[in-house]
């Protein structure tokens, strides 16, 4: 099956951006997408969390936290399947990953750029799609997926940011 690499990156702090977020915060936002994912991201309608259990490994290379298995149902026509179930492993404070039964996987990081203070999110996508490569409705899917890619990170540093104003992010 062929697959699809893609990413987008967003500055978290732009100048209107108010209040500027920590990594804490951030890290604490991806820790609350992990369970509500409706919450951060708009194609997706509903998030089940059908395990949870402590990452069996630890370490300055290792998963660090818990090791969660959860299902994300999407809002009809927004993604290639209606459906898909994860297991995500969290790396802090940089990463969360996201494996779907697939192969498929997204990788939402937390990065620091050149300047004092200068913070990134980026979401990686390694999509595995049906189809052929190359054909044209492949090439309507990448371009279906950046649009959503952007979108993506645009909205859960939003609804952080929404999160830190309204006290549900505390940290």
């Amino acid at each position: 099956m062929p697959q699809i690499n893609l990413s987008h990156t967003t500055p978290i702090n732009p100048p209107s951006a108010t209040p500027p977020l920590t990594v804490p915060q951030l890290w604490a936002g991806l820790q609350r997408k992990i369970r509500f994912a409706q919450e951060f991201v708009p194609v997706i309608e509903s998030c089940t969390v059908l395990s949870e259990e402590a990452a069996s490994s630890s370490g300055s290379f290792g998963s660090s936290g818990t090791v969660v298995t959860r299902e994300v149902i999407f809002k009809k026509g927004q993604s290639p399947k209606p459906r898909a179930k994860e297991v995500v492993r969290s790396y802090w404070p940089s990463w969360v990953e996201f494996e779907q039964e697939d192969g498929s996987v997204i990788r939402n990081i937390i990065s620091e750029g050149g300047g004092q203070g200068e913070l990134y999110m980026t979401y990686a996508f390694q999509f595995v799609v049906q189809g052929e490569e190359g054909s044209a409705g492949a090439e309507e899917e990448v371009g279906r997926l950046k649009k959503m890619a952007k979108m993506a990170v645009e909205s859960s540093i939003a609804a952080i940011r929404e999160m830190v104003k309204d006290g549900k992010i505390t940290v």
